[in-house]
């Protein structure tokens, strides 16, 4: 075999491996975190789903009411469209909601600490499905509203230990009770933007016990999209935000490829803000593997140029030599042909010959 043939073959082997790694590479990002698998722990495998995030500018934050009536609104909308259960009762789709509301101090018998607080509401541990080093998530439909969450690290400032389910601390001179204890993420790009700072999740219920009216700068949810953008429009048409004072994003759409190429086009662009909007951690986080991603996609395509390129060399030399090409084809047939007619013909003699 010629040298340049050993040499075509052997580019066209790395490329094809470059290739399969990047595409390996890319499939362990876009499945390392679970803040945007909502769609697979939720929906079944007979109805396309779809996750929806809307972040808002802290000024233009929904209240409590703005979220009910969004749920009413998008309840409405899905039954206009027959996208309801057959199984009485059931439910459809979810939802979440939040806002980082800042720093809390947070007391026990044993010492205290500053606390980054997030208070939410919904099914908000679905759609952010934390690691739990000891004891449970609370719920929305929790009847005692006093129930925290918090990390490892704010939990050993306070008690020096993680299982600590059920302990009591002070916030704001009001007694609130330990759920659970949560793991740090081990993931990179999570630390990168949460900064590992102590942090505890409350419901919404347990923020108003402080005096406080909650408002949300994050509403998520999780439902039918039997057909392409049939729910990013619910959820937009539904959110009572202004578009100039919010971002909505299809979690399920962010790794595909036209959202790939959509970010490879506006790559340097990315970093500019013409808004307000301060995206919570994991939001950020995934906004960082949006970008590894299509960067992936990039080296992707850079393995598939010379196979693609060998194939089209070989179509067009096929091509213009097409007339030589038939001309064998045809003899080739018409040898065999001659072949099998002269082996029938002679076994013909042959059994007239007996």
């Amino acid at each position: 075999m010629k040298r340049k043939y050993i040499l075509l073959i052997a580019l066209n082997g790395i490329s094809v491996l470059l290739f399969v790694i990047m595409t390996l590479i890319a499939a362990g990002i876009e499945k390392s975190l679970p803040d945007q698998q909502t769609v697979g722990r939720w929906s079944d495998k007979d109805n396309r789903y779809s996750q929806v995030s809307v972040f808002t500018e802290s000024m233009s934050s929904i209240n409590i009411d703005g979220i009910f009536t969004a749920r009413v609104d998008i309840e409405k909308r899905l039954v206009e469209n027959s996208l309801v259960s057959e199984k009485a009762n059931a439910r459809i789709w979810v939802d979440a909601f939040s806002s980082n509301q800042g720093k809390l101090t947070v007391t026990s018998a044993y010492g205290n600490a500053e606390a980054e607080t997030i208070i939410t509401g919904g099914d908000f541990f679905l759609f952010h499905p934390l690691e739990l080093i000891s004891g449970y998530y609370y719920s929305e439909d929790n009847l005692m509203h006093d129930r925290i969450l918090i990390d490892e690290n704010l939990a050993w400032q306070l008690y020096g230990a993680s299982d600590i389910q059920g302990k009591p601390v002070i916030i704001g001179s009001k007694y609130y009770y330990i759920a659970g204890v949560f793991k740090n993420s081990s993931n990179s790009d999570v630390e990168k933007v949460s900064g590992n700072v102590p942090t505890m999740f409350m419901p919404y219920q347990g923020y108003e016990i402080l005096g406080n009216t909650p408002y949300f700068s994050c509403y998520e949810a999780c439902l039918p999209n039997p057909v392409t953008g049939l729910a990013l429009k619910i959820v937009t048409d539904s959110v009572p935000v202004k578009e100039t004072n919010s971002v909505i994003v299809e979690n399920s759409e962010r790794y595909s490829l036209k959202n790939k190429f959509g970010i490879i086009q506006n790559f340097g662009m990315r970093s500019v803000k013409d808004n307000a909007v301060v995206y919570p951690y994991w939001e950020n986080a995934a906004r960082i593997t949006e970008d590894k991603s299509a960067l992936v996609l990039v080296f992707q395509l850079i393995g598939l140029i010379i196979p693609i390129g060998t194939v089209l060399t070989y179509i067009v030399i096929g091509y213009r030599k097409r007339k030589n090409f038939f001309t064998w084809f045809a003899n080739a047939v018409k040898s065999i042909f001659n072949k099998l007619f002269a082996k029938f013909k002679n076994r013909k003699a042959g059994i007239a010959d007996e």
